[in-house]
């Protein structure tokens, strides 16, 4: 939904229905409005209120009409005018939770909630929103619990469906990738594998990837992600991580990260992530900090902001000889993107980001590679074939650009399956 709009911009047509009652009228506003005709059903609606005043479907119909065109203190007052009547109305109590939820009143739609479940506790379209609710607070299992009540309630019901496919507690993934280097660099491999379980407002996970430089002489890189995040208010998350490795020049043998990410509004959020690594070899000290800024677009869309800034620390091994003590040298840069995402529909979202700046890479040597720009650019498509399964795939193309001008084109491709449960 857009910004809340003036009350004037909620306004009828000219337009003058045909029917000769109520009955009539009511249905072909429902058919105006379903066609996208609103100021035509906004009419029809009135037509029907001027002849029975207090007719709880004109009124619930013409809410919806305020709550869409963004008119939210006109919705609200005409919700409120249903329920003071028909308290028990769970399509219309549900409605005016969703309004809630875009105004950003968490409160009162939790209020709100748990008044309906209280009249009826098995109402589908008040369990649907307290599934939501559950899950944006945190607690993935009691969302999934209510869904599930929810999806018995009402078996044939295709939005019940949609929305409890996108719930799961656990998940298992695969991903093999490729990256493809010109001549006389090594194309490089990956594969890896990872396990998530959430547990009411925690969650754990753990995997393994294998990085191969492929060639001769082939090294082989691997490290060990294990990490716990916790969800203790509506879109608020705090998370660690830890990734021992085993490497060679490219991988951290140690590697930590911390992160937390909070609601601005409705509309924003931000994050900020920290991270660490260590490598033996040299030994280098990486800090990385990455902040970033969420914005909730209408139609299903999400724009995420992006920045990295990243400090590295050359530690020189001591001699006796010249430097007993030894020497630290420190480069600096950075780099910004973005990402755009799109639920396309009920079980197929689409993606598309784009970063620029220095990549960190450890062939040759790290301080060097702070001063290589990197151009970044990758496509996905996230499909979920049914509940317990789905794919993923995404290209990319990275083209990299040393101090002398050189140019690197590095094209990508990935694909993951993963089943839930």
């Amino acid at each position: 939904m857009g910004a809340p709009a003036r009350a004037s911009d909620c306004v009828a047509s000219s337009y003058a229905t045909v029917a000769s009652d109520r009955d009539v009228a009511i249905v072909e506003a429902g058919s105006l409005s379903s066609s996208g005709r609103w100021a035509d059903a906004r009419a029809v609606y009135l037509w029907v209120l001027a002849r029975h005043e207090d007719d709880p479907e004109a009124l619930f119909g013409l809410a919806r009409l305020d709550a869409w065109g963004g008119c939210y203190p006109l919705a609200e007052a005409g919700y409120l005018r249903v329920l003071s009547t028909h308290p028990e109305d769970a399509d219309v109590r549900a409605a005016y939770v969703d309004l809630l939820l875009w105004e950003g009143s968490l409160d009162d739609a939790e209020r709100i909630l748990a008044r309906g479940l209280a009249l009826d506790p098995g109402a589908p379209p008040l369990l649907e929103r307290a599934a939501r609710l559950a899950y944006w607070s945190g607690d993935a299992t009691a969302a999934l619990r209510l869904a599930d009540a929810a999806e018995r309630a009402a078996p044939d019901d295709g939005d019940l469906r949609a929305e409890r496919d996108r719930l799961f507690l656990g998940e298992a993934r695969a991903t093999a990738r490729l990256d493809r280097y010109p001549s006389p660099y090594q194309d490089l491999a990956t594969v890896g594998a990872q396990v998530l379980q959430r547990i009411r407002r925690f969650d754990l996970y753990g995997g393994a990837e294998m990085v191969a430089r492929l060639g001769q002489p082939s090294v082989v890189d691997a490290h060990y992600p294990v990490g716990l995040a916790f969800h203790p208010s509506t879109g608020v998350t705090f998370g660690g991580e830890i990734e021992p490795g085993a490497p060679a020049r490219a991988i951290a043998d140690v590697a930590l990260k911390v992160w937390a990410q909070a609601p601005l509004t409705h509309r924003f959020d931000a994050s900020l992530a920290y991270q660490f690594w260590h490598f033996s070899a040299g030994p280098e000290l990486v800090h990385i900090f990455n902040p970033a800024l969420g914005v909730a677009l209408p139609d299903d869309l999400r724009l995420e902001l992006r920045a990295w800034l990243s400090a590295a620390t050359l530690l020189t091994q001591p001699t006796q000889a010249t430097q007993p003590s030894g020497a630290s040298s420190t480069g600096v840069t950075g780099a910004a993107g973005f990402q755009l995402s799109w639920r396309a529909s009920a079980r197929l979202d689409l993606g598309f980001a784009c970063t620029y700046g220095a990549e960190l890479d450890q062939n040759p040597a790290l301080l060097q590679l702070l001063a290589y720009r990197a151009l970044v650019v990758n496509a996905y498509a996230d499909r979920l074939f049914s509940r317990s399964w789905g794919l993923r795939p995404t290209l990319g193309i990275d083209r990299r650009e040393a101090p002398g001008g050189t140019a690197l084109w590095v094209p990508s491709v990935e694909v993951s399956a993963y089943t839930r449960w």
